[in-house]
């Protein structure tokens, strides 16, 4: 008896693994064509950006900012960015 459960179980798992694995691809798919998709082509044809990279200043090869100088408290030290 046991074992016919074991079986029945395995066959269940089986199977929901595999609706699983359809449902998830079904459900990204949607977010892409009617959420990702969209905005992303809006985006294209405006121009926009959500990065903040401007132009690079004069004589630099990188887009990161440099941080004023300041006091070097605990809280600045648990702050790192």
């Amino acid at each position: 008896m046991l074992e016919l459960f074991k079986r029945a179980w395995a066959g269940w798992n089986k199977l929901v693994r595999s609706v699983a694995r359809l449902q998830s691809q079904a459900v990204m798919a949607v977010a892409y064509l009617f959420g990702i998709g969209p905005v992303a082509i809006v985006f294209r044809i405006t121009g926009r950006t959500l990065l903040d990279r401007g132009p690079a200043p004069e004589g630099t090869r990188t887009f990161w900012h440099t941080r004023p100088p300041g006091e070097a408290t605990m809280k600045d030290a648990a702050r790192p960015f």
